[in-house]
């Protein structure tokens, strides 16, 4: 039995580093070829849908409003939030930011519906006054702040009518806090360099809510709610985007970065939470069979399906670890299983894929020493096991029939321009810079 789950552990293995070979290859080839002039530019609005979100919001403001390209407007979306996040968006001094503000009942619903009410606030209002299919709609997350050029990079991807959505690079801002953070800048960077940037060529890459490019029209032709009420809104968004026949595009030269997790236990809730977003996006399983065929058919149905891979080798794993333990009792099974070959093909069937992803962070991500590279593809491997713990919990929650979250806690930015407090006498928000851009009156929208 226990030479049946070797077997089977070693096959599984080889197989998934195959496929990332292959992938890796595939995204050093021939590089897309960007219509660069000639074409009009879209008009930018950037959606930044906020729930209590005074820790961070101001950074991503200035941030946004500092960007070269000056010709957009940021929708900050309160969506009943019990902070100083509305004061901070409607006193921010530039006329660019406005606020729609979400009051219970029908606040709170989710990122899905606070997206969807700001699309229709688009659409009912004279906001932008501009057809959809000249309007494109960036998300950001309240903690999110883009690379200064990110605009002149994704507009080139937008010459092309048949692209509905472009996704920028993410980064963890505060990856140089610790292990943890360095760990899960490393998991976004080789995902994003390897995978994300091949299936460029085939017009799948995946969108991730936070650095997100989308057409007006490539959403309004999803509905006029666009967003579907799940926890993994934006794999959903894209994935249907792909179905009605738009292409979606990874841009690796610019970054969103985005704060990382310091604690092990909210880290493991987060990915919990992607997890159970992407069982709910098996429903979409016989819309991809019945409309796309061939390798985009496998593609997209290896993103959907990659939770049964987790659960699975996470069976195998403890399957494989029992049986071993049960034979070292035996001295004669004892001593098979530690000859140096036996031992040496675990060992590098085991690390040998860290190492490598390591390798691909040295040379797409941060210029890590050499010898961290062998240290951080290790410590990767162990890393990629949280995901079998989240899935399990992420399985747990849906027997149960639990789909409420916690939002993911944010880390202050304090000592950084535009860090906003609240105290006793009310909101004191610091703009430095901005002096200069004119008062805005706060011009709300509908439920404000």
């Amino acid at each position: 039995m226990t030479g049946l789950l070797l077997l089977a552990a070693s096959a599984a293995v080889i197989c998934s580093l195959t496929y990332a070979l292959g992938m890796y290859l595939e995204s050093g080839v021939v590089p897309l070829r960007l219509q660069r002039s000639g074409f009009d530019a879209p008009f930018f609005v950037f959606l930044v849908p906020c729930l209590d979100e005074e820790e961070v919001l101001a950074g991503t403001l200035q941030r946004l409003t500092s960007l070269p390209l000056q010709d957009f407007l940021v929708l900050v979306i309160d969506d009943g939030s019990t902070d100083a996040t509305a004061e901070i968006a409607r006193s921010y001094p530039d006329r660019r930011v406005h606020v729609l503000r979400r009051t219970p009942p029908n606040a709170r619903q989710g990122k899905g519906a606070a997206l969807n009410a700001a699309v229709d606030h688009l659409l009912t209002t004279d906001l932008v006054n501009r057809a959809p299919d000249q309007v494109v709609v960036g998300l950001l997350d309240a903690d999110g702040r883009l690379d200064q050029h990110a605009l002149e990079a994704v507009v080139p991807y937008f010459a092309d009518p048949r692209v509905g959505g472009v996704q920028v690079a993410v980064r963890i801002d505060n990856r140089r806090a610790g292990v943890l953070t360095r760990l899960q800048d490393m998991e976004f960077v080789t995902y994003t360099s390897i995978f994300q940037v091949a299936h460029n060529r085939l017009g799948i890459a995946g969108l991730g809510g936070n650095g997100q490019f989308t057409r007006l029209s490539a959403l309004t032709s999803l509905g006029r709610a666009p967003w579907s009420d799940v926890l993994t809104e934006d794999l959903d968004l894209g994935v249907r985007l792909q179905l009605a026949g738009w292409w979606t595009m990874h841009c690796p030269i610019v970054a969103v970065h985005q704060q990382g997790l310091t604690s092990l236990r909210r880290l493991v809730r987060q990915r919990s939470r992607w997890f159970q977003g992407n069982l709910q996006a098996w429903r979409l399983v016989p819309q991809v069979l019945r409309h796309s065929s061939g390798r985009v058919a496998a593609e997209i149905l290896h993103t959907i399906l990659m939770p049964v891979l987790i659960l699975v080798s996470s069976l195998m794993v403890l399957s494989l670890v029992a049986s071993v333990v049960g034979l070292a009792a035996s001295p004669l099974a004892r001593a098979q299983l530690l000859q140096w070959p036996v031992l040496l093909s675990w060992y590098v069937l085991t690390f040998l894929p860290g190492v490598l992803f390591a390798h691909v962070y040295r040379r797409r991500g941060d210029r890590i020493r050499r010898w961290r590279v062998v240290l951080y593809g290790h410590v990767f491997v162990l890393f990629g096991l949280l995901w079998m713990a989240a899935g399990w919990w992420a399985v747990l929650r849906v027997l149960r029939g639990r789909r409420s979250w916690f939002k993911t806690e944010r880390l202050p930015d304090r000592g950084k321009p535009g860090y906003a407090r609240a105290g006793s006498d009310g909101v004191v928000v610091s703009f430095p810079g901005k002096e200069g851009t004119g008062a805005r009156p706060a011009s709300t929208g509908r439920g404000a």
